[in-house]
C-alpha cells in the first residue's frame, strides 16, 4: 500500500484539479526561478502549489495553509499593465476553482499578492489558501478520494414530485454513477453545466 499524508492528498488533488481546469497552464508542486522555466511555459503561465504551514491544533481539527504562485513572462517591451492583466486572470482562475469546490475540506482564500509591475516583463501572483478543518489521524492511500475539484462543472438532479413517491431504493438507482432508470423514471430532470473560466 502506498501511503500518503492527508496534506499530500489535498495538495495533489488540488494540483490535478487546477491542471484539468486550465490545461494551457503548467501546474507543478516544485517552485523554480524564472531562469529554470522554459520560455513557452512562462508565456502560457505557470502555477506552483507550495505548503506554507499547518495548524498545531488537535489532530482531528487540522488546517493546512498553502499558496498558489503564478509566474509569467511577456516580451521585453510588454507594459506593466499587460503583465498586471494576466496576473489578474491567473488570480481569478484560482479563485474560481476554490469557489466551485464541492468536495473535501473547506478551502478559503486568505490573501492575494501581485508583483505591482515591479519586475516587467516578468510577473507573479500569489494566492494564499487555508484548507480545513480535516481529520489527520489516518494516512490516506493514493486511491482514496477525498475530493475531486473538477467534477462539479456539471450538476444533475432527478426530481420525484408526483404522489406516491418512488421508494428510496429507486432514488439510489437514479443517483448511481451510471443512473439506472430501468424500473422507474423521475418526474423531471435538471442538468446544469457551469461554464469554465476563460483566460
Amino acid at each position: 500500500m502506498n501511503l500518503q499524508t492527508p496534506e499530500s492528498k489535498i495538495l495533489s488533488t488540488f494540483s490535478a484539479a487546477l491542471a484539468q481546469a486550465y490545461p494551457l497552464r503548467t501546474v507543478t508542486r516544485s517552485l523554480k526561478d524564472y531562469a529554470e522555466r522554459q520560455p513557452a511555459q512562462l508565456k502560457a503561465g505557470v502555477f506552483t502549489i507550495v505548503t506554507v504551514g499547518q495548524s498545531g491544533a488537535d489532530v482531528y481539527d487540522q488546517t493546512l495553509k498553502f499558496m498558489v504562485v503564478g509566474q509569467l513572462q511577456l516580451h521585453e517591451k510588454a507594459t506593466g499593465e499587460a503583465i498586471e492583466e494576466i496576473e489578474l486572470v491567473m488570480a481569478r482562475e484560482v479563485k474560481t476553482l476554490v469557489q466551485r469546490q464541492l468536495y473535501g475540506p473547506l478551502m478559503r482564500i486568505t490573501g492575494i499578492d501581485h508583483s505591482a509591475q515591479l519586475e516587467t516583463p516578468y510577473g507573479w501572483v500569489s494566492v494564499a489558501i487555508e484548507c480545513g478543518p480535516y481529520d489527520a489521524t489516518e494516512p490516506l492511500t493514493v486511491d482514496e478520494t477525498i475530493g475531486n475539484l473538477s467534477d462539479f462543472l456539471t450538476f444533475r438532479a432527478d426530481l420525484d414530485i408526483a404522489q406516491p413517491h418512488q421508494a428510496a431504493a429507486e432514488h439510489d438507482k437514479w443517483a448511481a454513477d451510471v443512473p439506472d432508470f430501468s424500473t422507474s423514471q423521475p418526474d423531471a430532470q435538471l442538468h446544469v453545466t457551469i461554464p469554465r473560466s476563460t483566460p
